[in-house]
């Protein structure tokens, strides 16, 4: 492309520049559905963006979109055009969106500073006013059992439990003006969404314009996307089923990364999520892997965790005994349910397991096809067509010939019916089409029928039944085949590796072959690696895969190559070289560039690694300065030292101070002196300070290079500006100033109070803390901060509560004469209250 335009536009004008391009230069428009597949969005999407009703949640597939609008256009003959380079240059590009980001977020704050913020949000979008949300059903709180009684609120009498107490206290957090996170783990129906719904009540009664936004059309990670950028202050943000975003590869990563500078993002405070997780999507998204699969997840929830228990117990078994002659649903449960499994009983759960277990045998085999598709891997909503076809093979010849002809729709029936006023086992999944087809038997389209015909949800407790009931069962042939034909492609990798997983190569081959052709980006490599494992001398699934590859994902096509040629298969990497994967990798991320130029080098593929490199230089996102450094290294031992020094001038966001570091160790290994000293007095003077446990690596980097006036500059910086939220990372800068004899800047740190304002959670941060405080002689901090603890710290954690009360008594060997007289009342309260826990 051209060079940056001579004057550059504001955003506003650029997007209706690109508008009116497509529209009237070329010759053979492209639609918003073929950009949209281009892109990897909804058409809908490129359609909002076009006219400018909607701003871009990330600058990539908006940069993706000018490529693919860059490429029409040089098609017709317009590459050489002034105007044509103009409107599409990825810089001008670049700049005008940052810079519309900025004046998004400044303008929304700059509002609601001056008293405009319940006007200006009423009319941002996402989210709809908190005092309009009067539905909970429309949040997925689950319907209870019907009562003969009329005229009873549509949600029986609630009683909180210990977990309501812990998620008021986020709430009035997030109240006071501090974004929050809040995940509710627990079982299926247990009342996590209902705990949810009461905890909306304080901020229903404040004075600030808060929002409900609970992101689900057209998908629901597509929906968080899309509309992220635009999530204002007072916005709660509605996460039910919160696997549903943060699982889906890559985009929950995408979102968990989002989300989380959201909430960092001081001129966008005050923002809550709320989320719910059942206990094994919990593990998922918060163990750590290698490779690491949900890396920004568990950052996004570690530490917010709420438990929701399965039973009531205690105390709320007697105030739910003492609620139950108010109303006669919790009546019912308080006699009814088992072990004290209230909320599930509520929420229809004894209904729903004695209509399964009651269930015709073709019926049963109906909703088993649909518990295996959700717990190998299909998403919520299930296709029809896959469990008409699946469900025969669940059923012995005599069962099959009993069943007859019209089965599908009397299962149907069944399965749908309501009881007790809840949804019945499967729901029927609302579409475009406002005919209801529930009862129109589904044809069986070639290939995988994703988006066709009917779609359905399986009951949640009987999805979470499944799991465990059936976690030893293979389903039988002619699931798979099913799957093959129905399954939705996003889901087509998933189903594979558990046939795999199960021994059922045939099949799992079929769908990674299926997922490889609708472009997924991992499933080529899988479906090499595997049967080269089983079938060295078979080339066939090699050559399927390097022909028929997506090569938009850089790492994947890494990936696939580094298999190819482990493999042997010398001439199935000639197919996939020969289709240039250099010219069509997605430059977004410069880590997955780098490990292609590797790849491509080994394969003695030179001239793609040149135009890699070009390409790289001149146009890769450098919005990530870890992967900034990844790139370098690679093009630095590809001997690309003038690309180096392009790349260089272009790099170093200052957004993320850890990632700066390791950004200015790549310059030391590139020999860039001179930009290493600029980046320095930059990181210095403009890096941002939050988190500061970043800060922390950032000023190691810095003392590395010798730069002690500038680490001086920035710990001064951070004294007195820093977010004092990580008790941690207060007490590491409060240690640092000491050390480095900066008594002032001690000064201004303790005149900011951050005992006052730091969260109490981890406990052993705090212990951190108050041995700092107590080392700076700020005795009055430590006993604010020991007030605060003893009345709100959670003590979940019995070795933190060991390491704090042992700092809250002068540390051992420490002078215990130190702790003031309120001090030593807040240690024996902290003993007592963890007692009674």
């Amino acid at each position: 492309m051209a060079g940056p335009a001579a004057q550059e536009p504001e955003y506003a004008e650029l997007i209706a520049e690109l508008a009116v391009f497509r529209d009237e230069r070329l010759r053979r428009q492209p639609s918003d559905r073929a950009l949209a597949g281009d892109v990897g969005v909804s058409p809908t999407t490129i359609g909002d963006w076009l006219r400018a009703d909607r701003f871009p949640q990330q600058i990539d597939p908006l940069l993706k979109l000018v490529r693919v609008v860059w490429a029409q256009a040089e098609r017709a003959g317009l590459a050489g055009d002034p105007a044509a380079a103009a409107v599409l240059d990825e810089q001008t590009w670049r700049r005008a969106y940052q810079a519309e980001a900025r004046r998004r977020a400044d303008g929304t704050r700059a509002a609601v500073e001056a008293g405009q913020g319940r006007a200006v949000l009423e009319r941002m979008r996402p989210g709809t006013p908190l005092a309009a949300m009067v539905d909970p059903f429309s949040l997925e709180v689950h319907r209870a059992i019907g009562s003969p009684v009329a005229g009873l609120p549509v949600l029986p009498a609630y009683v909180p439990r210990e977990h309501d107490h812990r998620l008021a206290e986020v709430v009035a957090q997030a109240a006071a003006g501090a974004s929050q996170v809040a995940v509710l783990t627990g079982g299926s129906s247990t009342g996590k969404t209902r705990a949810c719904w009461e905890a909306l009540q304080p901020l229903r009664e404040r004075d600030e314009p808060w929002r409900l936004w609970h992101p689900i059309a057209p998908t629901r990670p597509d929906a968080a996307l899309a509309e992220l950028a635009d999530v204002a202050p007072y916005t709660m943000i509605w996460l039910n089923e919160a696997q549903d975003y943060l699982l889906p590869a890559p985009l929950g990563e995408q979102i968990a990364a989002r989300l989380r500078d959201l909430l960092r993002d001081p001129r966008r405070a005050p923002v809550l999520v709320l989320a719910t997780l059942w206990l094994d999507h919990w593990d998922t998204l918060t163990t750590r892997t290698t490779p690491e699969r949900h890396a920004q997840a568990r950052e996004l929830l570690d530490g917010h965790r709420i438990r929701v228990p399965d039973a009531f117990a205690g105390a709320a078994l007697d105030a739910l005994t003492d609620a139950a002659g108010t109303d006669p649903r919790l009546a019912e449960a308080a006699e009814r349910a088992t072990d004290g499994h209230v909320a599930q009983y509520l929420a229809g759960v004894p209904v729903l397991v004695s209509r399964y277990e009651d269930a015709p045998p073709a019926t049963k085999a109906l909703i088993h096809a649909a518990m295996d598709a959700r717990r190998l891997g299909a998403g919520p909503h299930i296709p029809l067509a896959w469990l008409a076809e699946a469900a025969p093979g669940y059923l012995t010849e005599a069962e099959w010939n009993q069943s007859g002809d019209n089965w599908l729709e009397a299962a149907l029936d069944y399965v749908t019916t309501f009881c007790k006023g809840i949804p019945g086992i499967l729901t029927p999944v609302k579409t475009g089409n406002p005919r209801n087809q529930r009862n129109r038997r589904p044809g069986a389209p070639a290939g995988t029928g994703a988006g066709q015909g009917p779609l359905y949800r399986l009951a949640d407790y009987l999805d979470q039944h499944g799991r465990n009931a059936r976690a030893a069962e293979i389903p039988p042939i002619d699931f798979w085949t099913a799957a093959a034909a129905h399954a939705h492609r996003a889901d087509l990798t998933t189903l594979g590796d558990a046939a795999w997983a199960r021994g059922l190569y045939r099949d799992a081959a079929q769908l990674h072959k299926h997922a490889t052709t609708h472009g997924d980006s991992l499933a080529a490599s899988v479906l090499s690696y595997h049967f080269h494992t089983l079938h060295p001398t078979d080339p066939r699934p090699a050559q399927w895969a390097a022909a028929h590859a997506s090569l938009g994902d850089p790492a994947a096509v890494a990936r696939l190559l580094s298999e190819l040629r482990g493999a042997g298969a010398d001439e199935q990497v000639t197919v996939l070289l020969a289709r240039d994967p250099a010219a069509h990798a997605f430059l977004g991320d410069p880590a997955a560039v780098a490990w292609l130029l590797s790849q491509l080098g080994w394969a003695g593929a030179d001239e793609q690694v040149a135009a890699l490199i070009e390409r790289a230089a001149a146009h890769a996102s450098f919005d990530d300065p870890a992967a900034e450094a990844w790139l370098l290294d690679a093009l630095r031992m590809a001997g690309a030292d003038e690309q180096v020094a392009a790349l260089i001038e272009r790099a170093a966001s200052l957004d993320d101070p850890d990632a700066l570091a390791r950004l200015l160790d790549a310059l030391w290994g590139a020999e860039a002196d001179e930009q290493v000293t600029a980046l320095i007095e930059r990181a210095a003077a403009h890096a941002s300070l939050d988190p500061l446990y970043a800060v922390a690596q950032l000023v190691n980097a810095l003392r590395g290079a010798g730069a002690d006036e500038q680490v001086a500059v920035l710990i001064e910086r951070a004294a007195a500006h820093a977010s004092l939220d990580d008790p941690a990372a207060v007490a590491w800068l409060l240690n640092e100033l000491r050390e480095t004899g900066a008594d002032e800047q001690v000064t201004v740190l303790l005149a900011r109070a951050p005992a006052a304002h730091v969260s109490l959670d981890p406990l052993y941060a705090v212990a951190q803390l108050v041995n700092a405080l107590r080392g700076a002689g700020a005795d009055e901090q430590v006993a604010v901060l020991i007030e605060r603890a003893a009345a709100h710290a959670s003590l979940d954690d019995p070795d933190a509560l060991a390491l704090l009360l042992d700092a809250l008594r002068g540390g051992r060997g420490g002078r215990a004469g130190h702790c003031p007289g309120r001090a030593a009342s807040c240690c024996r309260a902290l003993r007592s209250v963890h007692q009674d826990r």
